[in-house]
Order: C-alpha cells, then sequence, then structure tokens
C-alpha cells in the first residue's frame, strides 16, 4: 500500500496595511490635527479679544461718567465781592477742565468742590480735588497753586491723539467756544455745554474703546443777575 501524502498548500499571505492606506490615515490626521489647531487658535483669539474689549471699556466708561457727571452738576460759584458768580469752567483746554460741582461734595451738598480732569505723563485719566471752606456763607477755594486734597486715577490709557480733542466748549446757540486752545474768561461763563471725546486701551490691553458724550450743564442759568 503506497503512502498517501497530503497536497502542500501555498501558505496564506497575512493581511496587512497597504502604503494607500498609511498614506489616506496620514492625510485625514493632518487635517484633523489642522481643524484643531485653527479652532483652538480662533477660540484663544476671540476669547483675548473679548478680554482686552472688556478691559478698556470697564476703563472707558468708569471714565466717562465720572466726568460726565461732575460736568453735569457743575454750578456758578457766588462770590463776596461780585454779584454775579465767578464761571463754573474755571479753566478748560482740549486736554484738561477745570468746574466747581456738587458731585461727591458730602451727604449734605452744603459747600461745592473744585476738579479737574486732565492726562499725565503715563496716558492715565487723573481726578485732582480741592475742598472749599464757608467764609461768611460764600464757597471759598484755594488757590489752583496749593496741593489738591485729593488726586485719584480714573482709569488709563487714554489714547487721543493731538488731532483729537478730550474736550470742546460750546455755548447756548451751540457754538464752539475756545479757539485759541484755551478758554477765555468771557468764554468760560458762556459755557453751557461740554463734548468729552476719549479713546482709551487698558493696560495690558491691544483693544481700544471709544466714548462720545456731549454734557449739558444744567445749572449754567442759576445764579445769574438781570442787567
Amino acid at each position: 500500500m503506497m503512502p498517501r501524502f497530503n497536497r502542500l498548500r501555498p501558505a496564506r499571505e497575512e493581511d496587512g496595511i497597504t502604503l494607500v492606506e498609511v498614506l489616506v490615515v496620514m492625510m485625514l490626521s493632518s487635517l484633523l490635527m489642522t481643524i484643531a489647531v485653527t479652532f483652538f487658535t480662533t477660540v484663544s483669539m476671540q476669547t483675548m479679544h473679548a478680554m482686552d474689549t472688556r478691559k478698556s471699556t470697564a476703563d472707558a466708561s468708569n471714565i466717562m461718567n465720572v466726568v460726565s457727571t461732575s460736568i453735569r452738576a457743575a454750578v456758578r460759584n457766588a462770590v463776596a465781592t461780585s454779584p454775579n458768580p465767578e464761571a463754573a469752567i474755571v479753566d478748560g483746554t482740549k486736554t484738561s477742565v477745570t468746574v466747581i460741582t456738587y458731585t461727591d461734595a458730602g451727604p449734605s451738598f452744603e459747600l461745592p468742590q473744585r476738579l479737574r480732569y486732565s492726562i499725565d505723563a503715563s496716558g492715565r485719566m487723573i481726578e485732582e480735588t480741592w475742598h472749599s471752606t464757608n467764609v461768611n456763607g460764600y464757597a471759598v477755594f484755594p488757590a489752583m497753586s496749593t496741593a489738591p486734597a485729593v488726586k485719584r486715577v480714573l482709569g488709563n490709557v487714554v489714547v487721543n491723539s493731538s488731532a483729537e480733542p478730550l474736550f470742546r466748549y460750546y455755548n447756548a446757540a451751540g457754538a464752539q467756544l475756545g479757539a485759541g486752545g484755551s478758554l477765555t474768561a468771557t468764554e468760560r461763563a458762556a459755557v453751557t455745554s461740554v463734548r468729552f471725546y476719549v479713546k482709551v486701551r487698558a493696560d495690558k490691553s491691544h483693544e481700544v474703546v471709544v466714548l462720545d458724550n456731549t454734557i449739558g450743564m444744567p445749572n449754567m442759568d442759576l445764579g445769574l443777575t438781570e442787567g
């Protein structure tokens, strides 16, 4: 009896990954990574933009609110030596304004304050306050050369250019005053509204916020004598 031999079968090739499949996987992985990086970058930039805008908006809003409130509450100050009071605008230029006002004068509002708003060398909006004293029923202020009683920073950084005045002054007819750069004594007495235009980029922020407000001075008709 002849021995039986089994037929040898050729070995089956093992299943594997082809070069084309590897390239496809690499392309898809690269595409997904690009999408993920782009999404992350976009979200990060939008978050930073929102944070920067929020910082600048907070500073700009604080500056605008404080300055506007003080100018709106400005008053003419009665003096003992004249039947007419001194002007509410003590000094006015394109970059600073000094007013007599009842803002933050205290709970009883017995005496007005003198406030000056200006920009320092670092671009910060500064508020300086001089208190008045009651002399025979009149509010009397120290000389402007006297150091202010209170000095505080309202916000930073104000980035108005030289062609963008912080303050513009108008009379009751709507005519702009102070063409010479600063108000004369006659013009100071005629101011009834102030336009305050401020551009602010908060510290460590890249976003600039612009606020523009024309502030009426409703107390300007008070304290005047006829004639």
